[in-house]
């Protein structure tokens, strides 16, 4: 079973604006420009412990943005533990911010993280399992609204791959995942193409 990853001491010294100064030249009315091409891990690892949801939304999107690297590198496990806890938020939340991404946002973009997971034979196998039982804890503690986008934004999208299918066939026996897998192979029944979503580079861009 799925266990809550539990993070350190969640006090934020910054705020949103000054985490966007230290690493944007952000003029009013004019493109931003990168101050550095580096995220220290440590930062990562600070930001990543906000309460604030947009603190969270903007260092989410510093993982995938390709004019910036984290240093040194995120692990898998890291970046699971991260995504979990950002997303689970957003998809309880639907959050309307500048930074943080609503429900439906996060439903589509977890197909894309998944897949980077699934398609990376360096992630153990054991992380793409938490990631299949903590979407599971969702769809079970969820209400009617949460169920229906787990379904139509992030399963129907994974069950166009076979393998995943069957990765995910175990809640065919299960009393209230069996309605979620097969509203979400409806999807692939009939005929739904959505390309997988390419590897991300753990090292965004802005809405």
């Amino acid at each position: 079973m799925f266990e809550t990853w539990v993070f350190g001491d969640t006090t934020m010294s910054e705020t949103l604006q000054e985490i966007v100064s230290k690493l944007w030249i952000a003029p009013d009315n004019a493109e931003w420009t990168p101050r550095t091409d580096t995220v220290p891990l440590d930062d990562f690892r600070r930001w990543s412990k906000s309460d604030d949801i947009e603190i969270l939304g903007f260092t989410n999107a510093l993982i995938v943005d390709g004019r910036f690297h984290i240093e040194p590198p995120l692990t898998p496990d890291e970046y699971k533990h991260f995504v979990i806890r950002y997303y689970e938020r957003c998809l309880k939340e639907n959050p309307d911010g500048e930074w943080s991404d609503s429900r439906y946002s996060a439903g589509s973009t977890l197909v894309n993280i998944f897949g980077s997971f699934w398609r990376d034979s360096a992630v153990p196998r054991e992380i793409v399992k938490e990631l299949k039982d903590w979407l599971g804890r969702l769809y079970i503690e969820g209400d009617e609204p949460l169920r229906t986008c787990i379904v139509t934004a992030t399963l129907e999208h994974l069950f166009e791959q076979k393998r995943i299918r069957e990765f995910f066939s175990v809640w065919k026996q299960h009393p209230v995942l069996a309605a979620a897998y097969k509203d979400a192979c409806e999807w692939y029944w009939g005929g739904g193409v959505t390309p997988l979503g390419k590897p991300l580079s753990r090292g965004s861009n802005r809405k």
